[in-house]
């Protein structure tokens, strides 16, 4: 029987033969880490009598989470993670204003391609999918790894999906991404890899493709991966130093399940509290009253998604009663939207633009909601407490969507602005 692109990863990587259920210790070429857990880490290892990391060379540290210390504990954290830096030799820091998200910079900058095994302190890591790397998210085992160089892994099964069709007029891929974990469900994918596959990915560009790759690990998978293919390769020249193999499943390998999904979304799609899988199509929940709206997080980081809030907003201004804010996803991002005249038009709307990161779905300490609010973002979670108040609801849906929100006041249909 043939391996799937996950089995073929973990038996380069360990130098066996690995199939899926198999117990490994597999070594990541890449462990990156976000600055909330830098100082936690540091701890542990000091509590560990551990002075130096097994490879600070494949370690990866950005300032994404808290890019704008906002408090003088933040700013005190901010220092001692720059002294923590130093103190490991750790050469890949990524300090605020020097790369934006964890989650998509690292591609940009050619740090990620097919094939690769990551690892990393996040779950939303497996956005390294959209160019073929296996990125598994881990949580306190992270430290193991950075003293050990590696922590045992069970070989996850993969359930392939084949993209089919095209996108309705008026619908995006973050449409398509929800209203797929909510057809999948939490028991079909479980502790596996989803794969994308199927003749509709030559459709999707790598942006869209990490937002495929951000939402399965919210139902359960492993980690989330597509197939390269030419797209992936274009994208990567000039990015990722030497040559690039793709790395695709074999046509019998064992997969746990395949599913033929069509993107032929037929209405713009929100997923209500308080799970990103519960997800309605836009006509259910349309006219409830919004306070708040955000673009961003490494679900919506791309400059697609600033392009088509945009296009909502030009010759248009931001509801009195809403807060709006742009978060572009990355320093690259950012400059392409000023480039572009994206970031003036946000600004005349109404709208705040902050420093390249997560913004605030990292938590709301930065642009949060109070209690009784109500916020439509395109950020991961939509958890209550995920923005600041425990007694606030949160909607997340597409960028135009969000934006169409923000304007009218009210959850509304994006067609109907651009119509």
């Amino acid at each position: 029987m043939g391996k799937t692109i996950t089995e073929k990863i973990l038996s380069r990587v360990t130098g066996d033969d690995v199939s899926a259920g198999d117990i490994v210790y597999p070594e990541p070429e890449l462990v990156t880490i976000h600055d909330w857990y830098v100082v936690n880490f540091d701890k542990a290892l000091e509590e560990l009598g551990v002075e130096r990391l097994y490879d600070p060379d494949k370690v990866l540290i950005c300032t994404d989470h808290e890019p704008v210390a906002v408090s003088p504990a933040a700013a005190e954290r901010q220092k001692k993670v720059r002294e923590i830096v130093a103190k490991f030799g750790i050469r890949r820091f990524f300090d605020a204003g020097r790369g934006g998200h964890g989650h998509v910079f690292p591609v940009e900058m050619g740090f990620v391609w097919p094939g690769m095994f990551v690892e990393a302190y996040d779950v939303h890591v497996t956005n390294f999918g959209a160019v073929g790397a296996l990125a598994i998210p881990l949580l306190i085992e992270i430290t193991e790894v950075l003293a050990c160089g590696s922590v045992w892994l069970r070989a996850p099964e993969t359930v392939r999906v084949n993209l089919t069709g095209k996108l309705s007029a008026g619908t995006g891929i973050r449409d398509v991404a929800q209203k797929l974990i909510c057809d999948l469900g939490a028991e079909r994918v479980d502790y596996s890899v989803v794969e994308y596959g199927g003749p509709a990915l030559a459709s999707i560009d790598i942006a869209g493709r990490h937002t495929l790759c951000n939402t399965p690990i919210d139902i359960g998978a492993k980690s989330v991966l597509v197939e390269p293919d030419g797209s992936t390769l274009d994208y990567l020249a000039g990015r990722v130093d030497g040559p690039v193999e793709p790395v695709v499943s074999d046509p019998d390998a064992g997969f746990r399940e395949v599913v033929d999904y069509d993107l032929d979304v037929m209405e713009p799609q929100v997923a209500v509290p308080p799970t990103p899988d519960c997800v309605v199509g836009v006509s259910e929940v349309a006219g409830r009253a919004v306070d708040h709206a955000f673009i961003g997080s490494c679900a919506a980081a791309n400059l697609g998604d600033l392009r088509a809030a945009a296009e909502i907003l030009a010759g248009n201004r931001v509801h009195p009663r809403v807060r709006f804010i742009v978060t572009p996803g990355t320093q690259e991002v950012m400059a392409a939207a000023e480039t572009e005249g994206l970031l003036r038009l946000f600004a005349e709307a109404g709208a705040m633009i902050t420093q390249p990161g997560c913004g605030p779905c990292a938590g709301g300490r930065i642009g949060g909601v109070a209690d009784g609010e109500t916020s439509i973002n395109t950020g991961t979670r939509n958890d209550y407490g995920r923005l600041g108040s425990q007694k606030a609801e949160i909607y997340l849906a597409g960028a135009a969507t969000v934006a169409a929100s923000a304007v009218s006041g009210e959850i509304a249909d994006p067609r109907d602005l651009l119509d």
